[in-house]
């Protein structure tokens, strides 16, 4: 009896250390050591974003020249959408705006920034008003998280550098039958898709290019296989053959250290 208490209890600590090692985030993290942070990506405009930008001088009637009604906007093109009485330009598939005044503007691949910086300069070049302000911010910044998390769904981010841990953090982290060393980024950019695998148990995770996710990723986190049975018929897990070799192998050490 003493031997099985023995055994017994040494399974349930190895179980124990292993269950560790599946679930911990950041096992190998260095504490109280200092790290360089690599440069944040910059979340670049794509076709089918939507732009919201505003230009503001000390004359509201200057600048309504370049800030048309809404009415106006709604007139003019399909391109323009309104919502809570905030203008939203839609990037069309050549990655143009239609912008008051201007018109067309190449606005693909350059960061919000970037925009502003372009439109502020095509505005100073026609000379239409002075000691104006453009703000440009986007509108429809949008991640996808699915599988194994608390809360799976479409989620709107405001924050243009937002990591991995903290989308997951919006979908109430991972469950207990997620896997933590394979959580998927999926990402379609330029006319081409590309997955990256993930494993939040190692610190490498800060070098991934999918640290930093970008508008219109996917993250799926892979089910555990226990959690994959119960996908079977009416969800028993008795129906699953390794259930019964893991019996098999607990009543077979149980046996033997009986006879010894």
């Amino acid at each position: 009896m003493k031997k099985i208490s023995i055994l017994f209890a040494a399974a349930l600590f190895l179980g124990s250390c292993n269950s560790s090692k599946k679930i911990v985030y950041l096992q190998d993290i260095e504490t109280n050591k200092v790290e360089n942070i690599a440069t944040k990506n910059q979340i670049k405009v794509e076709p089918g974003d939507q732009l919201q930008i505003v230009v503001s001088c000390k004359d509201p009637e200057l600048a309504a020249i370049l800030n048309m009604p809404l009415v106006g906007f709604q007139a003019a093109t399909d391109r323009v959408n309104t919502s809570n009485s905030i203008i939203t330009y839609t990037v069309d598939q050549q990655g143009n705006i239609d912008f008051p005044i201007i018109g067309s503007v190449n606005v693909a691949g350059q960061t919000k920034e970037e925009v502003r910086q372009t439109i502020t300069e095509m505005i100073k070049k026609a000379e239409l008003i002075q000691d104006f302000v453009v703000t440009v911010d986007f509108a429809n910044l949008k991640i996808y998280l699915m599988g194994e998390v608390g809360s799976p769904g479409t989620y709107t981010i405001t924050d243009h550098n937002i990591n991995i841990f903290q989308a997951l953090a919006m979908g109430r982290d991972l469950t207990i039958n997620g896997l933590r060393d394979q959580v998927y980024v999926i990402r379609e950019e330029n006319g081409q898709r590309i997955s990256y695998r993930m494993d939040l148990r190692s610190k490498e995770i800060f070098n991934s290019p999918a640290y930093y996710l970008k508008q219109n990723d996917v993250v799926y986190v892979k089910p555990s296989r226990m959690r994959a049975n119960q996908s079977t018929v009416s969800g028993n897990s008795f129906q699953n053959t390794s259930f019964w070799i893991s019996l098999a192998s607990i009543f077979t050490t149980i046996y033997l250290a009986f006879i010894k």
